[in-house]
């Protein structure tokens, strides 16, 4: 496909700091962040949006052009299509915006949720990609709980009834806690995250729609080592939402990584790991 015939129904309009690129009827938002030679595709967390890229403009912004991209059901951007978002869906608008945008070679990175679509974007585009920085990752490890939760029709009714009727999810996660199939900071952090109906809406949302959404982790190392494409962990030494054993079904598969542990929680990686590239 090319540029031409996707300018037939792509477009871009700019709002304040926002751009957006609209395509089949869907929208994203994104920001451009820095002014480096190396064009850096970012995707956030869960609960998050671009901006949380922002403030690393001061570290590394001389090093890429970091085009954060809000996720859908986040930020400003808008999912239209009236199915589950598919790595096929996303591959054809990753391609459609990286044409309008006229650029060829670049560099993704993810955090958190973002990781799952850092990788999902690396097993489209591993032919044209430089760098992967992967930061505390999503994606990698399979939950058994997100599979109990939205693989099947009863499980996803079964989500839904534990968001509506809280109290009972939160008794069924401390008895979890308490003999030993949950991690405590896990549950603090699941508490906080479905603290309002707002919050519980947007998990069941992205669990649900995004389940689709799943990097082929055999594919994906595969083709990092086809196109010796420099991949890079940034892992919290005291992470306990995304343990650095959750990165080792890949790790254990790829011929050269590269993996930096810091002193830190899940919350501030962002921030440290551009300080670290900046060195």
């Amino acid at each position: 496909m090319n540029t031409v015939v996707l300018c037939n129904f792509a477009a871009m309009t700019e709002a304040d700091d926002l751009l957006f690129f609209d395509y089949e009827g869907n929208r994203l938002a994104y920001r451009t962040i820095g002014h480096g030679p190396v064009t850096l595709l970012a995707f956030h967390g869960f609960g998050q949006n671009g901006h949380i890229f922002s403030p690393v403009d001061e570290m590394i912004g001389h090093q890429f052009t970091i085009l954060a991209i809000d996720l859908f059901f986040h930020g400003s951007s808008r999912y239209a299509s009236g199915h589950l978002v598919t790595k096929s869906d996303w591959q054809r608008l990753i391609n459609a915006f990286l044409a309008i945008k006229r650029i060829g070679r670049f560099s993704v990175t993810g955090f958190s949720l973002g990781g799952r679509f850092a990788l999902v974007t690396a097993e489209a585009f591993a032919d044209r990609i430089d760098q992967v920085l992967l930061i505390a990752p999503d994606g990698i490890t399979r939950s058994k709980w997100y599979e109990l939760a939205t693989a099947t029709r009863i499980g996803r009714g079964v989500f839904q009834y534990g968001l509506h009727h809280l109290s009972t999810l939160e008794q069924a996660g401390h008895f979890l806690v308490r003999i030993g199939l949950l991690n405590r900071t896990v549950m603090r952090f699941a508490e906080l995250s479905l603290s309002t109906p707002a919050q519980r809406a947007l998990v069941y949302e992205v669990w649900t729609q995004f389940r689709l959404m799943k990097p082929d982790i055999h594919q994906v190392a595969a083709l990092l080592n086809q196109h010796s494409v420099r991949t890079r962990f940034f892992m919290g030494a005291f992470d306990r939402i995304i343990p650095g054993a959750f990165i080792l079904p890949l790790t254990n598969r790829l011929k050269h990584y590269e993996l930096t542990v810091l002193n830190t929680g899940h919350n501030h990686l962002i921030g440290l790991t551009a300080e670290r590239l900046s060195r």
